[in-house]
């Protein structure tokens, strides 16, 4: 709830810097703009989303499901439970750590002694400075080793300021032994005869300008984002990877060992939503070590000297960027697919009939697994991919489209014939099934190449997963949390609080999401906080959408503290109607059997006749009256 919490704070911050022109939340602070979205960006997907799936709903349902009273190792659950606050402390620490200048050094120090700085830590020591520092230029003005410039005092007034880059690029006598020196030594010399150094905030502020998405090689360099919040996020995430793991192998363990013996190798006897989470835990256990190996493979380019990710000393920049999305794509469908289990158990419930196809709709979901193994590419187009790679990225992303299909299908199918019963879960269902037919049309347009590198880093990309995380994501959790309420606290949901909730929360999501989809049509570019003021109306009207789904956030916990206190029993009111046939043949049949009833009832003999006959004939039963 907390981590929730902080994560729509800094959403609500995001839009109130984005509601109008001119930087009106931040005031022009772009670093802070981009530290704040990185921190919403992993404290939603790591420290939202996942806990709820799988601490709520993984953790409940599976020993229930599989025939047991707890998961296999009930400490082993709670160190990968406790383990998550500790990593999201390290996230919301980000945000207090105060500006300071950290201790600066170059990894090819180590290699060559030539850009060995050690020589010149007197003088650092000296003027207490560090040695992207003008005061410490100064003391080597003379050398011939340094390239000559004269700044502005101005440039460098205040503690923000300093000269960004390695030390070995101001060395005259090494320009030709390194391939990057050149063109640094050229930009150095321009800015020299312009008379002007350009400086920035980002290297040695504690901030995070690499994303959530850890961006290389702003990430895997101190240059760009110092010693500070990079490393702490990178920690953070390694530490929600343990906690993952310790939680996904606690509770395979526990399908594999403490199922009920009728249930050891028959899958279709499982509940739909333990399938799916069952399936969704073992792509965990694929995609999570990957994650894992990444972020410490960045952590040692940081500060182990290592060149994994450096493209100047033989590293490749864009591997880590294969790395991550091969577990950030099979990870959007670790957090959707119990979502489909979810609703594959509410409409067959609210419908009172057998779900259409069950086999299909297992096969669908194995599918889409298994096809999301192989299409991270598509989140990549734009970074040198030949075309022949960017082709197939293509094609197996449209064709995921066809098990998605079969689901939606089913669905409609479930829903044709069968009784419905009117409630919360129903309305939930069905806001669940169009977020989800909206966010797939989207996900297709960004799976053409073509419009893909069109809409490439534009708000249309932002409104697609926003609409598939705010809205596919968190809609089946809230249909899942009040399907099973019941069954959670022993005590019937609020339905005044239940059905605001969903009114003002589905409205704010699709007022929130929908606009950022014509604000990528128009060219509307992400992370930027500042904008022309024809985009306006779009992000004004997105503002709004996003205040109305945080009233139907707060309608949600007014409706869990009302039926606390209320405390009502668990029953299925349905506004007057029980069940709503929605059949002809229904009523044609129950018109029939009525008539044939009624012609039985008269061939039988009437009461006196009957009492005659056990009175003179049938002495030894029993005679029943009225």
């Amino acid at each position: 709830m907390w981590t929730a919490l902080s994560g729509a704070a800094l959403a609500t911050m995001i839009r109130m810097e984005l509601a109008f022109p001119g930087s009106p939340f931040f005031k022009g602070d772009s670093t802070r703009y981009l530290q704040t979205i990185t921190a919403h960006g992993l404290i939603m997907v790591f420290f939202v989303v996942v806990p709820i799936l799988f601490g709520g709903f993984a953790n409940f349902l599976i020993p229930y499901h599989v025939g047991s009273k707890d998961v296999a190792y009930p400490r082993l659950n709670s160190i990968g439970f406790w383990i998550q606050p500790f990593a999201y402390l390290l996230v919301a620490k980000t945000a207090v750590l105060r500006q300071q200048f950290w201790k600066y050094y170059d990894k090819t120090s180590s290699y060559y002694s030539m850009l060995d700085k050690n020589h010149k830590r007197d003088a650092l020591i000296e003027y207490n400075d560090s040695v992207m520092q003008l005061s410490s230029f100064k003391k080597f003005d003379a050398s011939e080793h340094i390239i000559p410039f004269k700044a502005k005092a101005s440039v460098f007034e205040g503690s923000d300021s300093s000269v960004q880059g390695s030390f070995k690029t101001f060395l005259w006598n090494n320009v030709i032994n390194y391939p990057e020196n050149f063109w640094y030594s050229v930009i150095r010399l321009s800015n020299q005869r312009r008379k002007k150094v350009y400086v920035t905030k980002c290297s040695d502020r504690t901030s995070v300008t690499a994303g959530w998405a850890f961006i290389t090689p702003f990430s895997c360099n101190t240059k760009y984002t110092r010693v500070g919040s990079q490393d702490l996020l990178i920690i953070a995430v390694i530490l929600a990877g343990v906690s993952t793991t310790v939680s996904f192998t606690n509770l395979l363990i526990t399908r594999r060992t403490l199922a009920m013996p009728g249930l050891r190798n028959r899958r279709v006897l499982l509940p739909f939503i333990t399938i799916a989470l069952l399936l969704t835990l073992r792509m965990l256990a694929i995609i999570t070590p990957v994650l894992g190996a990444s972020m410490f493979m960045l952590l040692m380019d940081r500060h182990w000297q290592t060149t994994f990710f450096e493209f100047v000393y033989g590293g490749d920049t864009v591997l880590f960027q294969h790395l991550f999305w091969f577990f950030g794509h099979p990870e959007v469908y670790v957090l959707i697919i119990p979502t489909f289990g979810i609703i594959n158990m509410t409409l067959p419930f609210l419908n009172t009939r057998r779900v259409a196809s069950k086999h299909h709709l297992i096969w669908a979901i194995y599918v889409m697994a298994y096809m999301g193994f192989v299409v991270w590419g598509h989140h990549m187009y734009l970074v040198g991919l030949d075309h022949r790679s960017r082709s197939l990225y293509s094609t197996i992303t449209i064709m995921i489209s066809l098990p998605a299909t079969i689901k939606v299908v089913n669905w409609t199918l479930t829903l044709i014939n069968g009784a419905l019963k009117v409630d919360v879960v129903l309305a939930w269902s069905i806001a669940y099934i169009l977020v989800f037919l909206v966010g797939g049309f989207t996900g297709m347009w960004l799976s053409h190449v073509a419009l893909n590198i069109s809409m490439h880093d534009t708000f249309f990309v932002i409104g697609h997963f926003h609409l598939m995380l705010s809205g596919v994501v968190l809609v089946g959790s809230f249909t899942g949390f009040y399907y099973y309420f019941g069954a959670l606290f022993g005590i019937k949901y609020s339905r005044f609080f239940a059905y605001m909730h969903l009114i003002y929360y589905n409205g704010g999501i699709w007022l929130t999401f929908v606009p950022m989809f014509w604000l990528g049509f128009s060219g509307m570019p992400r992370r930027i906080h500042d904008y022309p003021a024809v985009f306006m109306g779009w992000h004004s009207m997105a503002s709004t959408g996003h205040m109305i789904a945080l009233v139907g956030a707060i309608f949600f916990f007014f409706m869990i503290l009302d039926s606390h206190i209320e405390k009502r029993v668990v029953i299925y009111s349905t506004l007057g109607l029980p069940r709503w046939h929605k059949r002809i043949q229904y009523y044609l049949f129950k018109i029939r059997y009525l008539q044939l009833v009624n012609k039985q009832l008269n061939v039988l003999p009437n009461y006196k006749v009957r009492s005659y006959l056990t009175q003179h004939y049938f002495n030894e039963y029993e005679q029943y009256k009225k």
